[in-house]
């Protein structure tokens, strides 16, 4: 398959270089897209179209944070993509919200240490990080601003902290921002300094950066994996991940972004209650296969290393299905894959496919007696 790379600013140059061994990118690169979504569909050997796959897989790659944002329901989707049509607004144009009328569930495994916001975590915990920050700026308005939102928070109404930090009326939310990102944070907790580091830094002035702080801080290690559902407020820090999702580019965004923003859209679209972060815990099927499962019916998706798993790996023939190479070499009939490189497998097509110290991802709809799925709550 030939795959198309979207150049976003928040990507890296070196992150595909150092994960595949392919040579270091002039400008910023965000994500390699695996799929059939019109956006940026995928290409066949043979120079056909990838057509009707009810997922996309990406690889992700973060060099700063990238957007506070939600996905939508499907009914949300729906809705929006229909009005937005009826608006007559160009599925390409700035200020559309909805690319197409499908929700977007995901699942990011991390291929490297990778930093996520995920949820609204609980009032005492935000109020806390809140009162933190609130100290280290100890000036009369700005520091009375920032409570403002821990009084929210405190009646457990995140919709007003959250609409009162993305529009900061009296923008004295917007100048504490900008004074954080130019003060010492070695007396905050680390993971807070951390977080509020890379997103002042990198935005500085920008009020949403309160909003980050309401999220769980979610730090994954290489193999360890996190379910995004709709409606979940969330944002990446850092990091390189495969995403798996459904076949949608539809993103509801809520700040650290130059792109559209639109509150009330947003407000519409999450869940403003906490919510504990959804790490998927895999299920072994053999020797060197674990797999990861959600409620999402559009995905599952399958990690094989070899040669932990034999010499030799067969698909189950129940497709289609997009095989990535991460690491090593693998082989399949005619088809060479080295890391970073996909092919497609069609529905009802059965693989052997076989390497020598490499790891192969595969995403396929989920399996019909997949019916549970393991998840932890983990956040700081």
């Amino acid at each position: 398959m030939t795959n198309p790379i979207r150049e976003y600013a928040w990507g890296s140059r070196t992150a595909f270089s150092d994960l595949f061994g392919w040579a270091p990118s002039v400008s910023p690169q965000a994500e390699i897209w695996m799929g059939s979504h019109p956006a940026a569909p995928s290409f066949l050997e043979t120079g056909d179209k990838l057509s009707d796959v009810p997922f996309m897989v990406k690889v992700l790659a973060a060099e700063i944070p990238l957007s506070i944002q939600a996905h939508p329901s499907q009914q949300q989707a729906q809705t929006g993509f229909a009005d937005e049509q009826t608006a007559g607004i160009a599925v390409d144009a700035p200020e559309r919200t909805y690319r197409d009328p499908h929700h977007k569930p995901e699942l990011a495994l991390a291929l490297t240490p990778f930093i996520a916001l995920s949820g609204f975590d609980t009032p005492d915990a935000v109020v806390g990080r809140l009162t933190q920050v609130q100290r280290l700026i100890a000036e009369g308005d700005l520091a009375v601003a920032i409570e403002a939102l821990s009084v929210d928070i405190l009646r457990e109404d995140y919709a007003t902290a959250v609409r009162s930090a993305l529009e900061d009326p009296s923008g004295l939310l917007s100048v504490a921002a900008e004074e954080l990102s130019m003060r010492d944070t070695s007396s905050l907790e680390p993971a807070l300094a951390d977080t509020l580091k890379r997103t002042s830094t990198s935005f500085p002035g920008d009020s949403s950066i309160f909003v980050a702080l309401m999220l769980h801080r979610v730090d994954l290690s290489p193999g360890e994996a996190l379910y995004v559902a709709p409606g979940t407020l969330h944002a990446y820090l850092h990091g390189a991940a495969i995403e798996v999702q459904a076949c949608s580019d539809n993103v509801v965004r809520g700040g650290l972004t130059s792109k559209y923003i639109d509150v009330g859209g947003l407000l519409k679209t999450i869940n403003t209650a906490p919510e504990t972060p959804r790490i998927v815990e895999p299920t072994p099927l053999g020797s060197g296969v674990l797999r990861y499962a959600t409620e999402a019916k559009e995905f599952q998706l399958t990690q094989i290393d070899f040669p932990a798993v034999g010499a030799e790996y067969r698909t189950d023939g129940a497709g289609p299905m997009i095989a990535l190479c991460t690491s090593g070499h693998l082989t399949t009939g005619e088809i060479s894959l080295s890391a970073g490189e996909s092919a497609y497998i069609a529905d009802g097509v059965s693989e052997v496919l076989a390497g020598d110290d490499a790891r192969l991802l595969i995403t396929q709809p989920r399996s019909p007696e997949t019916q549970h799925w393991a998840s932890t709550g983990r956040g700081l």
